[in-house]
């Protein structure tokens, strides 16, 4: 999925994990405060609450873009590893395309971190109050 919108190195391949993170936050945080305004929050779906329902499907839609934008990453990396590594202090295309994989995958991996420790309060708060 997102290995096709990020065909060469770029900056967008080191932010998409935290930007996919931002916008499910966004989302969850949203949609709940609107569910406790209109007082839809104890409607149920499938035997589920709707808010921990479409919380759920966020999170696993995060967590899948999350997951497929550090498999990128550390293929890249993993892949930038097999080249003749550059000297240290030059500013050689090989080293920032080595870093850029390597950051890539360590945001990615706080962001699922971070994506997965934001859905637990879904899964404990069965009111508004």
């Amino acid at each position: 999925m997102v290995a096709r919108a990020i065909e060469r190195d770029s900056l967008f391949s080191l932010i998409v994990g935290p930007m996919v993170w931002v916008a499910h936050f966004l989302s969850i945080y949203v949609f709940t405060a609107l569910a406790c305004a209109r007082g839809f929050f104890e409607v149920e779906a499938l035997g589920l609450g709707i808010v921990p329902l479409v919380g759920g499907a966020l999170t696993l839609v995060a967590v899948a873009l999350i997951v497929d934008a550090g498999v990128l990453s550390w293929r890249r990396w993993h892949a930038a590893q097999g080249e003749e590594q550059p000297p240290h202090d030059d500013n050689h295309p090989a080293s920032r395309r080595r870093f850029m994989a390597y950051a890539g995958l360590l945001l990615s991996g706080i962001a699922l971190i971070a994506t997965l420790w934001e859905a637990l309060p879904i899964l404990f708060f069965t009111t508004c109050r």
